[in-house]
């Protein structure tokens, strides 16, 4: 019995070394894979994230409101009412790397007590650019005063 505690020791510590490796891998790409930060809802002003998923880096987000209705006669075809706004979060992406990442933007918008109002969510490959990505989201106007927080939840994957 005694044999098999030096040989389940080694194994362990194979596993333990084999993990740290692939975390080292990640890291040498430029760090966590995955970002979360809950932020004040403002309209028009840019939101620091200094975000760094992977090698891409997302520096801020600005939230904006669309025109009610959907954006006019392609609006009424698509069946939006007046009813409806159109929210926009833009963010400053960029990718210095020459491999693509696919960045997967994740916005949660969040009522005063913290209770989730709505979800919006879009993805985006970047390859060695920097651009601004903007995720739009239609939503019911009646709820936007009641919006007080912003989760923003950001992961990047290698394509």
């Amino acid at each position: 019995m005694e044999t098999t505690k030096p040989f389940t020791s080694t194994v362990l510590m194979a596993v333990c070394l084999a993990a740290l490796a692939a975390s080292g891998a990640a890291a040498q790409e430029g760090g966590a894979l995955r970002f979360e930060k809950t932020v004040d809802w403002q309209l028009g002003k840019r939101i620091p994230l200094n975000a760094a998923i992977g090698p891409v880096r997302v520096a801020s987000v600005e939230f904006s409101k669309g025109g009610s209705g959907g954006g006019g006669l392609v609006g009424r075809l698509r069946g939006a009412s007046e009813t409806e706004a159109t929210l926009r979060g833009s963010f400053d992406t960029e990718n210095p790397s020459a491999d693509e990442w696919v960045v997967t933007y994740t916005l949660d918008f969040l009522d005063s007590k913290g209770k989730l109002i709505d979800r919006a969510s879009g993805k985006e490959g970047f390859e060695g650019e920097a651009d601004t990505y903007r995720l739009e989201h239609a939503i019911l106007e009646y709820v936007l005063p009641f919006i007080e927080k912003v989760k923003v939840r950001l992961e990047a994957r290698l394509d």
